[in-house]
């Protein structure tokens, strides 16, 4: 069994922390304003906790705001978008299930 400290990654734009032959697990943390560029889609499903901060979050033609502790699931192949809203940096944990990195 392998356990990592998340917070010790804190910084990290993108870091894939722990895999598995059916998931992976990592961080990303984005600086105030910043987004993931121009969105994206995983031929798996993906879900996000927030940890830190405040994200916008679009998935398909929906959108939300959350703060620490908002769980989001993104079903598989649909395109999605995340943006610091807050004014300290957003820290994330996201999963993927099948591995997409």
């Amino acid at each position: 069994m392998k356990t990592t400290d998340i917070f010790g990654h804190k910084g990290q734009f993108f870091e894939i922390l722990q895999q598995t032959e059916r998931s992976q697990s990592g961080v990303m943390t984005l600086a105030v304003g910043q987004d993931t560029g121009a969105g994206d889609s995983h031929p798996g499903d993906q879900i996000i906790y927030v940890v830190e901060g405040k994200a916008f979050m679009r998935v398909g033609n929906e959108e939300a705001v959350g703060d620490p502790g908002t769980l989001l699931t993104i079903p598989a192949g649909v395109h999605h978008y995340v943006r610091n809203e807050g004014d300290v940096p957003l820290f994330i944990l996201t999963t993927y299930a099948p591995p997409s990195f």
